[in-house]
């Protein structure tokens, strides 16, 4: 269960950014086929996303002034100053707390897409395109797998799309747009409109979003209902707010691509493809694509967009093609890992596209059809050696994982060793083989590959369920009963972290306090000075579980 927001009676609701414009009532939530009971929650969520616009309407956005910085007229980036108009640290700090406490929320509610390689690729982008606006790091970054179009952003720099933007993209450069446009929209505070009203944004931020994927998680037309649950009375004020905001995050969002290397242009024509899907949905009377009504797109908006994608350079042909090359691999392992595509579509697609052929070699694996991967894996090593560079690392990824279908886990790592001496900061790569460590039985190396990301991004469930698997090996496979013990302890820890961040306390605390227990049974051994470091770390990790749990925005 998704923790609600506590709101008290003199704090109205305010209809945010990824807030809807049309009512959707009780009854038509039955008529939709949703039992009762899932119609009543649903409705409940609408109606508390359905509030009035009080704080916005208070607010007036102010366009910022912009001087040219080039020949071409692009405009320079001007983001607010850090000084004097910026946060303080406490409120930074309050903002850290609020984008972890939605991160744990999201990640337990909703499927994701947790590929490795595909973290890794629109992570890179995400880290780029964030560099050139904002000092801070994004906090997380959330895949959802889901086919719906939707972008999302929230206060402490968590930025999550949906699969289905991915593959409703036809370039990394498009994708790139909607990545550029959530920053904007973090950069510029549009989730803090005035300090008064800055936590009542906030929270209905965080709200709106965690109400729409928590009903899309169990039906499409329930997530729209949910997402389109607002009094359309109440919009009058809080349309022109949003409209200025959205202008803004596409004039910010294009210096932000410009800046880091992707072409602005992309932007108008990612929007004329949602423009042509909501043309198209309205004519067939279905619901908007997500993305359209969290983010509204007018005609004015549009046309206002291509002029000024317009005073952009195009990218050098090199650079296209790098882009285009990347985005075909991305395009099809989305495709092959979440099972939306078939053999016929992949075959077809081989024919043209390296993406979809290294796609229907990891499919091959996943089907234990083992000879036509080793095949296609024989075509593809035998390309020219600048085209078959750029198909690593993700060929020996995907020639390790058929390895392992087949257990043959040292072969695989031996593979992905020679790929992560090349890469040694992929986070990918160090996961694919602490896997491949791990299951052949060499865990402690696992661990040091692993224990450096979760220093990096303490919020890294998949580092933190990879350190619990190595650790339980280590327990069953030692020959020291000390260092059994200890593991079995580690294993209880590391599970909690990830416990932790998916917003189950109670269980992570349980794991807790059955790392406590076995660790006060080796003080009264001659184990002792390894038990009491563990026990303080312990303390400090169920402290740190009991404030997360607390926490109520």
């Amino acid at each position: 269960m998704l923790e609600k927001p506590a709101i008290n009676a003199q704090d109205k609701c305010v209809v945010t950014h990824y807030s809807s414009i049309q009512t959707w009532s009780f009854s038509k939530l039955v008529n939709r086929h949703l039992s009762p009971s899932l119609a009543l929650k649903l409705a409940v969520s609408s109606l508390l996303l359905a509030c009035t616009s009080v704080a916005y309407s208070k607010s007036q956005a102010v366009p910022l002034s912009y001087d040219s910085w080039q020949s071409t007229g692009t405009e320079e980036l001007n983001l607010p100053n850090l000084r004097g108009q910026g946060l303080s640290f406490d409120e930074q700090y309050q903002n850290k707390l609020l984008g972890e406490w939605s991160l744990r929320n999201i990640n337990g509610s909703v499927k994701m897409e947790h590929d490795p390689w595909i973290q890794e690729t629109v992570k890179e982008m995400t880290w780029r395109l964030n560099a050139q606006a904002r000092q801070q790091a994004p906090l997380g970054l959330v895949i959802i797998d889901n086919p719906s179009i939707n972008a999302f952003a929230a206060p402490g720099g968590v930025i999550g799309l949906n699969t289905g933007t991915i593959l409703a993209a036809h370039s990394m450069d498009e994708l790139a747009s909607v990545v550029a446009h959530e920053v904007a929209h973090i950069s510029q505070r549009h989730y803090e409109s005035s300090v008064d009203e800055r936590k009542k944004a906030l929270l209905m931020q965080i709200g709106g979003v965690l109400a729409a994927i928590a009903a899309s998680a169990v039906d499409g037309d329930a997530a729209a209902a949910v997402m389109m649950g607002s009094q359309t009375a109440t919009m009058n004020s809080n349309m022109a707010f949003s409209r200025n905001n959205e202008r803004e995050a596409d004039r910010v969002g294009m210096q932000i691509m410009n800046q880091a290397g992707y072409d602005p242009r992309a932007m108008p024509r990612f929007f004329a493809t949602m423009n042509q899907k909501s043309q198209m949905n309205q004519t067939a009377n279905q619901f908007l694509p997500s993305f359209i009504r969290s983010h509204p797109l007018s005609n004015e908006r549009l046309s206002e967009s291509q002029s000024r994608a317009q005073r952009y350079n195009s990218l050098p042909l090199n650079q296209q093609q790098r882009h285009q090359a990347l985005f075909d691999l991305l395009h099809w392992r989305v495709q092959s890992t979440g099972k939306h595509v078939s053999e016929t579509a992949l075959t077809t697609a081989a024919k043209n596209s390296v993406g979809a052929k290294l796609a229907l070699m990891h499919w091959y694996g996943e089907q234990q059809r083992f000879k036509e991967a080793n095949d296609v894996f024989v075509e593809l090593s035998a390309l020219p050696a600048a085209k078959r560079q750029v198909l690593e690392p993700l060929l020996s990824i995907t020639q390790s994982q058929i390895l392992t279908e087949q257990n043959k886990w040292q072969q695989a790592a031996e593979v992905l060793e020679s790929q992560q001496r090349l890469y040694p900061e992929r986070r990918d790569l160090r996961l694919y083989l602490a896997e491949a460590l791990t299951n052949s039985n060499q865990p402690t190396k696992a661990q040091a590959l692993l224990k450096p990301l979760t220093e990096q991004q303490p919020s890294d469930r998949y580092a933190w369920q990879s350190l619990q698997l190595a650790n339980e090996k280590l327990a069953k496979t030692t020959d020291s009963p000390l260092l059994a013990n200890i593991a079995t302890i580690n294993a209880l820890r590391y599970r909690s972290h990830d416990q932790l961040w998916s917003g189950r306390y109670e269980r992570a605390l349980t794991s807790l306090t059955q790392a406590k227990q076995l660790t006060a049974k080796l003080q009264n051994t001659a184990q002792a000075s390894s038990a009491r470091p563990l026990l303080a770390n312990i303390n400090a990790e169920i402290k740190a579980v009991k404030t997360a749990k607390d926490f109520k925005p």
